[in-house]
């Protein structure tokens, strides 16, 4: 009887000695995330079970409410596991392992997605030519683009798999920096990509037509130099205007557009005003030009031709009168500002001195001008 009470006092204590290691040493399961993922890539989760136990399959799935399984893995003698996955989508992941009658979770680890983009600039690089950006952010979903080139930016409109095409400017022979950001969605991190193209600009002469003529002329009137308009064709004000230019600049006066010309048109200013104040005309006879300023500021350039003889008076002048039409010696739309010399519209304006004295004008321009200050008392200054 003695030694059955023993036995029987004996044996809760074994009990208690087999459970002491489970209580003591709690499995932990642990989930490691590569944090941000390129969009299509792969890359690996990675973890263990603690205390370290082979052959535990882990399962990750997406947190939250409705879980979803990503992929499995199985832990090795050390309790370690990975598992590659394509990521495609951002998250939140857990992982789950059952050991023995306990079934582990880890903790939270997000992922967060770098979209891909991928881009392409094809087209005309000439000057006025039509240049698109192409490209694709894969997913649709990553957020939205922006584009930013000289010094503007704008929303650039996605499709419905993600593909885009943006027009890039051709204005004028540089070259052009752009920058595409993508401010990201939830989840997602910001994606930016910047690169140069080159535009080129192309000889022009009487004659030429088209979107780089249309350039050119652009460029010409932002620099205040007289023109019709511009309408992509190079005609006889176009022509006037490149002369005009070549002769403010001291240039060699040839009418024609070359690269080199596209270099000084790109980094010049709108002329100053010899009277950098008042409202008056300003004639240069060294160069050959004809300025309209208007409170101090030149609001018009345009080619003349004075006497053949350097005979054309330097000074003060006023208009005392006016000749509207044609004249029996071919001055159309004059304005009188000495006896007879005028400034008024011609035939013929080559680039140099050719007149019997009077300040000649391109035709095209000539009526406009009149209209402009056909004034008495318009006060007309002529520089030698």
């Amino acid at each position: 009887m003695q030694n059955a009470h023993v036995r029987r006092r004996a044996l809760p204590l074994i009990l208690i000695g087999l459970a002491l290691p489970g209580s003591a040493h709690a499995a932990t399961l642990t989930l490691n995330a590569p944090g941000t993922v390129t969009y299509g890539h792969t890359a690996s989760f990675s973890g263990a079970v603690e205390p370290a136990q082979a052959g535990v399959q882990v399962q990750i799935s997406t947190a939250g409410p409705s879980p979803r399984l990503v992929t499995t893995a199985t832990t090795d003698a050390a309790g370690a596991y990975t598992a590659a996955v394509v990521f495609k989508s951002p998250g939140t992941f857990v992982a789950t392992a059952q050991v023995g009658p306990t079934t582990l979770t880890s903790g939270p680890a997000s992922v967060a997605l770098r979209a891909r983009l991928t881009t392409r600039v094809r087209g005309s690089h000439m000057v006025g030519g039509r240049l698109l950006l192409t490209g694709r952010i894969q997913p649709r979903a990553a957020g939205h683009l922006m584009l930013r080139v000289e010094g503007r930016s704008r929303r650039v409109r996605i499709g419905a798999v993600g593909r885009f095409h943006i027009t890039l400017p051709t204005t004028l022979p540089r070259r052009v920096r752009w920058t595409l950001k993508l401010t990201p969605a939830a989840g997602y991190a910001t994606v930016r990509r910047t690169r140069l193209y080159r535009v080129s600009g192309p000889s022009l002469a009487w004659g030429s037509r088209g979107p780089a003529v249309f350039a050119l002329e652009r460029r010409l009137h932002q620099l205040h130099y007289a023109l019709l308009g511009p309408n992509g064709v190079y005609g006889y004000d176009t022509y006037s205007a490149v002369m005009a230019f070549q002769k403010v600049n001291g240039l060699t006066r040839t009418g024609r557009v070359t690269p080199y010309l596209w270099s000084r048109l790109v980094r010049a200013g709108v002329p100053h005003a010899y009277i950098p104040h008042g409202t008056h005309i300003e004639v240069s006879k060294a160069r050959q030009i004809l300025f309209e300023v208007r409170n101090g500021k030149v609001v018009n350039v345009s080619h003349v031709s004075t006497g053949a003889t350097g005979n054309t008076p330097v000074g003060r002048f006023h208009v005392y009168r006016l000749g509207p039409g044609t004249n029996a010696k071919g001055m159309y739309y004059s304005l009188y500002f000495l006896r007879g010399f005028a400034i008024h519209g011609y035939a013929s304006v080559p680039p140099y001195q050719a007149s019997h004295g009077c300040v000649r004008t391109p035709l095209w321009f000539a009526y406009a001008f009149y209209r402009r200050w056909a004034h008495i008392g318009t006060e007309i200054d002529v520089f030698a």
